[in-house]
């Protein structure tokens, strides 16, 4: 049951079974989803009720969790209170139906130079497994001493996702240095 107050009247809502949504703040841009499972740990929570939501220039925001039912939501409201480091706030079911769920089979080519054309960017990820219909140029800066862009790149399976991250990362790409990172 929970109760709220509303122009002096108090309204006790009691909340019957379900999902409930909750959204995770406070999270870094190394916080993966199964952080949060351990975080969560009494929630009843696998790597599937977990949604990373990022910002425009891929730095992660929040995180959209599915909880069970309500009594779930209300252990997790208590563990992030114990941690102090994150906040647990309530959220509708639209947010969560809204938002893309890379679930770690995407990677996050970042600066890469605004004149990589496609076959470039194939170039750079030679030896992997990918779908090369998947590119999607996300994102445009101003940079110094040009602008850079970002490239997002989906992989068949999370496996194959880590292998390109570990094995392209911090390679060059037309002359330039290039960051690879996992998506959740």
């Amino acid at each position: 049951m929970v109760s709220y107050a509303r122009d002096g009247c108090i309204l006790h809502l009691k909340f019957i079974g379900g999902v409930c949504f909750g959204r995770l703040l406070g999270i870094t841009k190394y916080t993966t989803r199964s952080d949060v499972c351990n975080l969560l740990d009494g929630c009843n929570l696998n790597l599937d009720d977990i949604k990373v939501e990022y910002s425009r220039s891929f730095l992660p925001v929040s995180m959209l969790i599915q909880f069970p039912s309500r009594d779930a939501y209300e252990v997790g409201l208590k563990a992030t209170r114990r941690d102090r480091l994150h906040r647990l706030d309530m959220t509708n079911r639209s947010a969560w139906g809204t938002l893309h769920a890379y679930e770690g089979r995407s990677i996050l080519l970042e600066e890469v130079p605004i004149s990589a054309t496609p076959d470039d960017v194939e170039r750079f990820l030679s030896g992997c497994q990918y779908d090369p219909s998947t590119f999607r140029n996300i994102f445009s800066r101003g940079g110094f001493p040009q602008t850079v862009r970002f490239v997002t790149v989906s992989f068949p399976s999370q496996a194959l996702a880590m292998h390109a991250c570990i094995t392209k990362d911090r390679s060059f790409c037309i002359n330039k240095q290039i960051s690879v990172r996992v998506l959740h």
